[in-house]
Parts: C-alpha cells; structure tokens; sequence
C-alpha cells in the first residue's frame, strides 16, 4: 500500500493512528487450523525491511472504534490525538520476526500464494524461506528511483519478477497516464505482466504530514486510468484498494474495460468495517464479484493477514460462492493457473515442519 517515505513518516504516527463449505477462522489470535479445500490467494503484501520502522508500534483492526479526531486548522496535527484500541496488531522486532511471523500467517490461514513487492534482494529471501510457489515476487515502480526498463527485463528473465507494482504514482502526484510511465506499461503488456495499481486513501491527514506534499486524493481517481488501459487493452491491470473511497466511478471503469480488476487490500481490515462492506456490497451488486481479488497488504503486522480474511469470511451479503471467488477464484483466474497448480493449491498441506 505504502512507499517507504510513506512508512517512514507513517513510523512516527503508527502508535496513535493504526493503532465453498466450511469457514475460515475468523479470529485474529490462535485460530483454528485451516480447512482443506479451502484456499487464499493474497494479491498485496509486502516485504518490508525493520530499519525504518519502530518495533512493537500497534496496528487497530478495522472493527474496533478507532475515529480520526477533529483538527482545528489553526493548530498543529497532534497526532498523539488520534484514537487507540483496545485489541491492537503488534509489529514484530526484527526483519526476520517479521518475515517468519508472515510466512506463519499465510500458512496457518492457508493462503497459499502471494503476491509480495518490497527490495528485491528480500523478497528473494522470503521466497526461500516460504518455498514452493508461494511467494510470487512483485517488482515496486513510482515510489523513488525507479529501476530502468531493461533491468525490470532482465529481473523478469530471472524470475524475480511477476507482478510489476506495486505502482506508487499517486504518492507523487502523478496521473496514471503520465509520459514518464508509459514505458512500463507498454513493457507490462508485452511480457504479460499483471500492474498493480496504488489508487486510494493515503495515511489520514496526509496533507498534513511531512514528506506527504506530493499526494493528491484526486491523482487517486480511476478515471485517470482510462487513456492507459484504451493504449493496453491486452494488458492485465488491477488496482490496489478498489479507488476507494471512489467505488461508483471504479465500477464505471471494470464496466467499460474488462481487463480491469481490483484488490480490496487494507480497506479489509484497517478501514471502517461498515464502510468496507459497503463498498464491497456496492460492487458485487454491480455484478463485479468476479474481478474482486483478495488481498492483505501486510506490511508490517502478520495478524492483518487474519484479519482481511476475516472481513470477507464475515460479510453478510456474500454467499458461499461469492467468498472463494474473491479469497481464490477470481485470482486463480487472473493469473492464469494451470489446472495442476489449482488441484494443488486445493490439496491438504502437511504440518508445519514436516
């Protein structure tokens, strides 16, 4: 979700801001083991070092009261000011707690891809650590300096890209449709690469916050994609965080371009719960609940994992069907998994260990 100047302010906040059949647990702590059959495919999640983030800073669950107080604009943000919760996530005290504690989230809820963007020399190690398939490496552009377009050719040849994004543009206030971005974009769909897209809410107050001048709510719009997905409609695009809060105008866009899906990471479970599920409903009810992908965007606390499957496990409006399209079908789908990879994913998994 988050560029890393993005988490380097977001550091010095986090403790008073983020403070088929059978179900998945939906507790955060110590749920019961997975269910055989029963797969999750998580579209955002991130490998993020420790070195700019402060151990143990809390993270508050999206069903819990958690307000963004009232500001005179007069008077400084005291962000001391924002409200805590009663039952916050933790962040772990290292890199490899934090890479562990993830790895064990994604297996204790079986998920068992993701789609994991952080440096990739670290992503590389989460991929050993994890084994198998399960971390699917996703290469950032947008955030800083990005990489040149044949070092983003040469990565993919080695296998360590397969996602390009995610894409940060809109923390600098760039259009999707920018001149500077359109090299990757085009590279994106000539190799067949999904793009992962950052529209939505940045952190609250953002344009408050130092480091934060370049964001724009606005460059969050999903209309400003639509010029790049005319120029690529063979290119396999989904943005992160639906343009939340815009949903109308994102459903617009999934009706005018077919290629065009969406995650619902973070918003599960840092935002609001009854705004989520508002949202989620308006797009099902739109019938897109077939290019809804699931997604954490775990940065930095292994129970976001538990929780985002949580707020679609528990969505009244959802049906049985409607929950495995969005926790693995529609991903399935969209990256193009052989009939092989699907059975095994669906197949039961030893324990951890053995």
């Amino acid at each position: 979700m988050r560029s890393r100047r993005f988490l380097t302010v977001f550091a010095g906040v986090a403790t008073a801001v983020l403070c088929g059949t059978a179900s998945l647990p939906v507790a955060a702590s110590e749920p019961a083991g997975p269910v055989a059959g029963r797969p999750v495919i998580d579209m955002h999640l991130h490998a993020f070092p420790m070195d700019e983030f402060p151990p143990g800073a809390p993270a508050c669950p999206g069903d819990q009261d958690v307000l963004v107080p009232v500001i005179d604009p007069a008077e400084e943000v005291d962000f001391g000011a924002f409200a805590t919760c009663a039952a916050p996530l933790l962040a772990p005290a290292s890199a490899t707690e934090l890479r562990d504690a993830s790895l064990a989230a994604l297996r204790r809820h079986d998920v068992r891809r993701a789609v994991t963007e952080g440096p990739v020399e670290l992503v590389a190690d989460w991929r050993d650590a994890a084994g198998g398939d399960v971390i699917i490496p996703g290469v950032a552009f947008g955030a800083r300096a990005d990489k040149p377009v044949d070092e983003l050719r040469r990565l993919h040849a080695e296998g360590k890209l397969q996602v390009l994004g995610e894409v940060y543009i809109q923390y600098r206030g760039h259009r999707p449709d920018d001149a500077r971005y359109a090299p990757y974009f085009s590279l994106a769909e000539e190799l067949d690469v999904p793009v992962a897209l950052h529209l939505g809410e940045g952190p609250p107050a953002a344009a408050r916050l130092p480091g934060y001048e370049a964001y724009r709510a606005s460059m969050g719009s999903p209309f400003l994609l639509e010029d790049v997905l005319r120029r690529h409609p063979k290119l396999r695009i989904y943005v992160m965080h639906y343009g939340s809060p815009l949903v109308d105008e994102m459903i617009a866009m999934m009706f005018t371009h077919p290629n065009l899906y969406v995650d619902v990471a973070m918003n599960n479970w840092g935002f609001p719960r009854a705004q989520f599920h508002a949202a989620l409903k308006r797009m099902v009810d739109a019938g897109m609940g077939k290019r809804i992908l699931f997604g954490s965007d775990q940065m930095y606390w292994p129970g976001a994992i538990g929780e985002a499957i949580k707020s679609i496990e528990t969505a009244p409006f959802l049906d049985e069907g409607q929950k495995r399209d969005i926790l693995y079908n529609n991903a399935a789908r969209f990256l193009r998994l052989t009939l092989e990879q699907v059975a095994r994913d669906h197949a039961p998994r030893a324990p951890a260990g053995d």
